[in-house]
């Protein structure tokens, strides 16, 4: 595990959490991909909400398990190709990255 202190330890999955909620927040906020509005402010507050929930593996992993259900339920209801349903998909396969990694081995000693 990625020790950040001899009482703290960030596994893979936290870290994940961490820079998938970083990248969402800044996205959201700079408006990179011309986006609605409305997705905007989803996408601010997704960012948001992993940044909260990168401090613990068991909400990093439900935060995984929250992003691959709830925007693969919108990307499997997407009607025709826009820049908000390419934002689901990349979203819900992030959430399907951190659901499914695993955290580091300890090293031996």
């Amino acid at each position: 595990m990625a020790s950040v202190s001899d009482q703290f330890e960030f596994t893979r999955p936290q870290a994940l959490t961490l820079v998938a909620g970083v990248l969402q927040l800044t996205f959201g906020w700079l408006d990179l991909f011309d986006l609605d509005p409305n997705y905007r402010v989803v996408q601010l507050g997704v960012g948001v909400m992993g940044i909260v929930m990168a401090w613990r593996l068991a909400h990093a992993r439900m935060y995984g398990l929250l992003l691959l259900l709830g925007f693969g339920m919108l990307a499997f209801s997407l009607d025709d190709l826009t820049a908000e349903g390419f934002m689901e998909v990349r979203t819900a396969l992030i959430g399907l990255v951190i659901t499914l990694a695993r955290p580091a081995k300890r090293a031996p000693g």
